[in-house]
C-alpha cells in the first residue's frame, strides 16, 4: 500500500485557468483597453539625445508605427494570431494578440526630422536628437 499525498493547490490550477479563460473571451474583449497589454518601455537621457528602448516581442518593424512630435512619441503595433489548420485544444495560452499603443511625452523639445529607429531581437530603440535650448548669458553693466 503506498500513500499518495493530496495535494488541493494542484486540483485548483484547471479552475484557475477556466476562470482566466472565462474572463479574457468575456470581459477583456467587452472592455477594450482593460486589460491590455503595453510594451515594456526604458527613456534614457544621454545628454544630446533621447534613447527609448521598446521590448517589442513577435513583432516585425513592418507592424510597427513611430510618430515623433516636438515633445512626444508615441508607438503602436499589431500582432496578429496564427491560425493553425488543424483543431486542437489550448492546455496553456498566455501569448497575447492584437494591438498596443504608447504615449510617451518627453520633458524638452527634440528634433524630429533627425529622429531615426532600428529594430534588433525585439527591440525597438528610437534615438531623440533634443532641440539646442538657447542659453542665457551674463551681462556686463556699462557705466556713464
Amino acid at each position: 500500500m503506498s500513500l499518495v499525498r493530496w495535494d488541493p493547490w494542484r486540483e485548483l490550477t484547471s479552475f484557475r485557468e477556466a476562470i482566466n479563460r472565462l474572463f479574457d473571451e468575456t470581459v477583456a474583449r467587452r472592455f477594450p483597453g482593460f486589460g491590455e497589454w503595453k510594451p515594456s518601455v526604458d527613456v534614457v537621457d544621454k545628454g544630446a539625445e533621447f534613447v527609448v528602448r521598446a521590448d517589442l516581442p513577435g513583432y516585425s518593424p513592418e507592424n510597427v508605427e513611430i510618430n515623433v512630435q516636438e515633445n512626444a512619441v508615441s508607438i503602436r503595433g499589431e500582432v496578429k494570431e496564427e491560425r493553425e489548420a488543424k483543431k486542437g485544444e489550448y492546455h496553456v495560452r498566455e501569448r497575447s494578440y492584437g494591438t498596443f499603443a504608447r504615449a510617451l511625452p518627453l520633458p524638452v523639445p527634440i528634433k524630429p526630422d533627425l529622429a531615426r529607429a532600428t529594430f534588433k531581437n525585439g527591440v525597438l530603440e528610437i534615438t531623440l536628437p533634443k532641440e539646442e535650448i538657447a542659453k542665457g548669458r551674463t551681462l556686463r553693466i556699462d557705466t556713464e
